[in-house]
């Protein structure tokens, strides 16, 4: 038989025949096809090797497909797929698998039976998160993972149990931070982040993933100094700045090194050691929302609205009161303001930003209020945009919290014309429709993201939480309970146990689960938090334990 002689076996129907590839493997080509069942005389093909099955109309494979022990190279580009098939799993020899394009958002735990595969191809599919049972070490010899087009806000930290990964491509999703552990990947060479709303990168990316080449990063809103460093020089500047800038977080102690019981490297952190840690201001001005959610109205007899009013004060305070608990058992001194105005607030973050931090570890800001995307509305209706608020705090600004984490927890209650506001959502969600050719999906993107709403600068954290205009309060759920509370319940409860931004990711994905309702009577989809860090280190907002060891440089 020739080398590339075509093999007596036919389909019937299909005009197609396996053939021999340059290496004498045995191919099939059913790609284009529109295929919805593979044909049996596939089955058949005990020594094939590689097989193109994209672009058609499949949406499970036989079960018999696990006999077919040969298979190394298998296209699944393109298909109807809803889930990861099973059958996959059992192909022990595969080393290269194509599933982009399809509908897949979550991976079986059988997947680390496939030890031999090499290269995992999952673009353009409808993962919100990355999926864990990837990171496992009994896939060893997985060196490419393309992850591009998906709906990722983070990456976990397991990811660097993939010791032996070289290439990771993440574009064009909405991560919003990048674990520590990423640095852990000593042979990464090649990782893709375009088009993210990344402010900034793990600190000692440069320094420790030292075979790194190539780091795209078209899109990102980097910090000045990361994206100054790439743009001049690119890995090679980035390892100098990063040195640099540890080298200075080192001397001053600002960064220690800890490792818990879960994971055997040691990771950079925040030097937390002061008591009180710093200081934590509480702006409340929902406080007035919530007699209005709990049922007043101007029809109501005296009587009843001063029993609610009554009521709604005591709610509120105990709401406030939970807020400040928490931040006080965390080792912060905390303030609370309410009603303030729009000046007013700028004029408070001022103060405290003028006074002598040295002492101190970190600063809090939890600012509830009414606003709009990347704006906060006083009583006085006037508007007041984020980053003129967290750039009180910026280096130059407030030199005494340089190299210490700054954080800032907003909840912002939509505060627009009802009508209008929902007018232009359906006119803007048609106009996207009609823009979009069939078949192909927009992304989902927070509009937020586009807007930078910290200063250009490292050691900042904001979340920013857009509760939708007429969202329903009872008294089982009142205003504060709808992103705030969730927050600190959960620092409260692992703030010794897990970095910062791992707890937040937690909580965000919690309040996206949950839909609410609306007074106008639509369902609509629930918050859709947002998170701009530029956080150097991880952040453990508590004392070490005995579970945890920490230890600076110079020790």
């Amino acid at each position: 038989m020739a080398r590339h002689g075509k093999l007596a076996l036919s389909f019937d129907g299909l005009a197609i025949e396996p053939y021999r590839g340059s290496s004498l493997e045995l191919r099939l080509d059913l790609n284009y096809r529109n295929l919805q069942k593979l044909p049996d005389d596939v089955l058949k093909l005990k020594d094939l090797q590689w097989l193109n099955l994209n672009v058609n109309r499949l949406r499970e494979l036989p079960f018999e497909l696990q006999y077919l022990k040969s298979l190394k190279w298998l296209y699944l580009e393109s298909n109807s797929f809803d889930s990861f098939p099973l059958v996959l799993c059992q192909l022990r020899e595969l080393f290269r698998l194509y599933l982009a394009s399809n509908n897949l958002n979550r991976i079986p735990s059988q997947i680390n039976q496939m030890i031999n595969l090499r290269f995992l191809d999952l673009s353009d599919n409808s993962f919100t998160e990355f999926p864990l049972e990837i990171c496992t070490s009994s896939l060893v010899h997985l060196e490419k993972i393309f992850f591009d087009g998906n709906d990722l806000s983070s990456l976990p930290s397991q990811i660097s149990y993939l010791r032996g990964l070289k290439t990771l491509w993440i574009g064009n999703n909405n991560l919003e931070w990048l674990p520590q552990s990423l640095c852990d990947l000593e042979h990464l060479e090649d990782l893709k982040l375009t088009d993210n709303p990344l402010r900034t990168l793990p600190a000692y990316l440069g320094t420790n993933a030292t075979k790194l080449k190539k780091l795209h990063w078209d899109g990102c809103p980097l910090i000045f100094p990361i994206s100054e460093s790439l743009e001049k020089e690119g890995t090679e500047g980035l390892r100098k700045s990063q040195r640099e800038i540890n080298s200075r977080a080192e001397r001053k102690k600002f960064v220690e090194f800890r490792k818990d019981s879960k994971d055997s490297e040691e990771k950079p952190c925040y030097a937390m050691r002061t008591r009180p840690r710093g200081i934590a201001v509480i702006i409340d001005n929902l406080c007035d929302l919530e007699a209005l959610s709990n049922g007043e109205n101007d029809r109501e007899s005296p009587a009843k609205s001063a029993r609610a009013t009554s009521s709604t004060v005591e709610s509120v305070t105990e709401s406030t009161n939970a807020l400040r608990s928490v931040l006080t058992k965390l080792g912060l001194n905390v303030r609370v303001m309410r009603g303030l105005m729009s000046l007013d607030i700028i004029s408070a973050l001022r103060f405290v930003s003028l006074e002598d931090h040295s002492y101190f570890d970190c600063l809090i800001i939890c600012i509830l209020s009414k606003g709009s995307n990347g704006r906060v509305k006083g009583p006085d209706g006037i508007s007041v945009n984020v980053d003129q608020l967290t750039d009180i705090f910026s280096r130059s600004n407030c030199p005494t919290l340089a190299d210490k984490p700054k954080l800032f927890f907003l909840q912002i209650l939509e505060h627009e014309n009802g009508k209008a506001r929902k007018d232009d959502r359906s006119l803007r969600k048609e106009k996207e429709t009609e823009s979009i050719p069939s078949g192909v999906e927009r992304k989902k993107i927070n509009p937020l993201n586009d807007n930078r709403l910290i200063p250009n600068d490292s050691d900042f954290l904001l979340t920013f939480a857009f509760v939708p205009q007429n969202a329903i309060c009872s008294g089982e759920e009142s205003v504060y309970k709808f992103y705030v509370e969730k927050l600190f319940i959960l620092l409260e409860k692992y703030a010794r146990k897990l970095n910062l931004l791992d707890i937040l990711t937690t909580v965000h994905a919690e309040v996206r689960k949950k839909r609410i309702r609306t007074k106008n009577g639509y369902d609509v989809t629930s918050i859709d938090p947002i998170i701009q860090s530029s956080l150097k280190y991880n952040l453990y907002l508590s004392i070490h334990t005995s579970g945890t060891e920490s230890r600076t440089k110079n020790n």
